[in-house]
């Protein structure tokens, strides 16, 4: 189990996806904040002690690679799991120069997903 304290955003355009990432999370221990843009997730991260984001790449507006370089530039030590229906391996491997530790695909496994999380915030 996590400590109390780890909190994790969950950043995608769609409302769906939010809410399926967050009752998972929270169900597993997570203090859950979300946001369904770019510029929100920057807002979350200034506001509250997030641990880990899981940031979806396609967005409207500020797409997730902006908002990666941003959400590193407020808080260089933040985890951060790219999200992604598409398989473009161009961005992912951007993400992941960038800082990105790990990248999802949809539709999610969770099972994945978790352990992904937990290795991060254990390590």
């Amino acid at each position: 189990m996590p400590e109390k304290k780890s909190a994790i955003l969950v950043v995608d355009d769609e409302p769906d996806i939010v809410l399926v990432l967050g009752e998972f999370l929270a169900k597993e221990g997570f203090r859950v904040y979300t946001a369904h843009r770019g510029e929100q997730a920057l807002e979350k991260v200034r506001e509250y002690p997030v641990n880990l984001a899981l940031l979806d790449l396609a967005m409207p507006g500020m797409d997730g690679i902006e908002t990666l370089q941003k959400l590193k530039e407020i808080k260089p030590d933040i985890n951060v799991i790219m999200i992604t229906a598409y398989r473009d391996a161009d961005k992912v491997v951007r993400a992941f120069r960038l800082g990105a530790y790990d990248c999802i695909f949809k539709p999610f496994d969770l099972k994945y997903l978790r352990t992904a999380i937990f290795a991060k915030l254990l390590e």
